[in-house]
């Protein structure tokens, strides 16, 4: 029978798979196809609020609710603070990543992507802020993988 615990966790995978996989998908898939278009700026423009939406404000947002969900079923919020704990070591690490992650996932989104077609500074902004992102969530993958282990 599956418990609350499990469901948790099997949303936060679901979650991290859908805002890394999306951003892989749009590195390697999406983005070559566009930058052909006549239309390119404004493809990627579309494509940018779509999974700004779903990824940023969606994923994002909901990771951290399961996140929450899994440190009260695998940790335990009295132990949060024992960094004598390799578990709690890495745990810190993943949230660190995590808030930076937010951080630029906004300023990516909310100025650098909306301004992207007035400028090619924007643009190269929005592409190197993309980029980042893209490498600070391959880290978190690979500490969640560290965790699995205990961390």
């Amino acid at each position: 029978m599956t418990t609350l615990r499990e469901l948790v966790l099997f949303v936060h995978i679901i979650l991290a798979s859908l805002w890394v996989g999306g951003m892989l998908f749009l590195v390697f898939v999406v983005s070559p196809y566009i930058r052909k278009l006549p239309i390119r700026d404004q493809a990627f423009q579309e494509v940018g609020k779509r999974f700004s939406f779903y990824g940023t404000f969606g994923a994002l947002f909901l990771l951290f609710v399961t996140g929450l969900g899994n440190i009260h079923y695998i940790l335990g919020f009295e132990n949060i603070l024992d960094f004598s704990n390799p578990y709690t070591k890495t745990l810190w690490e993943k949230i660190g990543l995590f808030v930076f992650v937010v951080i630029v996932s906004l300023v990516h989104d909310l100025y650098f992507g909306k301004k992207a077609i007035e400028s090619k500074f924007h643009r190269f902004m929005a592409r190197v802020l993309g980029f980042i992102n893209l490498v600070l969530s391959l880290l978190i993958v690979f500490l969640a993988a560290k965790l699995r282990f205990g961390g």
